[in-house]
């Protein structure tokens, strides 16, 4: 299945939750948030939260520095 992660599709094997983007891309969740339709996603919910084809996700990640 396809979604979208900040606007660029992004394939992920059906029955996708939320946390498998982290693995997907290879990075550390910490410092990561998770945004679907605008809404926030707790992060104890990224192993629930299924994707669906087509879905909108949003990442944002924290950065150091100044």
């Amino acid at each position: 299945m396809k979604i979208k992660l900040n606007g660029e599709d992004l394939e992920l094997q059906d029955g996708a939750v939320l946390a498998d983007i982290c693995s997907k891309l290879g990075i550390d969740s910490k410092g990561v948030a998770f945004a679907i339709d605008s809404d926030v996603i707790p992060r104890d919910e990224w192993t629930t939260t299924k994707l669906n084809d087509g879905t909108d996700v949003m990442m944002i990640r924290a950065a150091c520095g100044g």
